[in-house]
């Protein structure tokens, strides 16, 4: 039977070297060059264009918000315009002499419901 410090000894033999005693060396790779130099000019561009985009995107919401306020106004106002023409409106009296009622005084007996109020 093998000891495990032999598994282990067998296993750093087969595996990887830059997994088991060699360390990786960015002055030997190319990449890891490449890497240096490039990552540390990228961090204060992504910072500007993360902040360049937030700015312009408050502004796009509180530009959205302010049309929409504005459409409101505009409906409410033309509400506010129909509603005083129809209070000012006078209303049709029938052949019998009462006004126009929208609602009915009698119960509808038509309901299926319990409550009659």
């Amino acid at each position: 039977m093998r000891s495990p410090n032999m598994l282990f000894a067998s296993c750093r033999r087969r595996s990887h070297p830059l997994l088991f005693g060699k360390r990786f060396n960015s002055s030997n790779s190319a990449h890891g060059q490449l890497y240096s130099d490039l990552i540390p000019g990228m961090v204060p561009i992504a910072l500007l264009g993360s902040a360049v985009y937030m700015g312009l995107k408050l502004a796009q919401t509180s530009l959205v918000h302010e049309k929409y306020l504005d459409e409101a106004q505009a409906k409410v106002s033309a509400l506010e315009v129909e509603l005083e023409t129809l209070r000012t409106h006078t209303p049709i009296v029938p052949e019998h002499g009462g006004p126009v009622l929208a609602t009915s005084s009698e119960p509808n007996t038509n309901s299926k419901r319990w409550w009659f109020f």
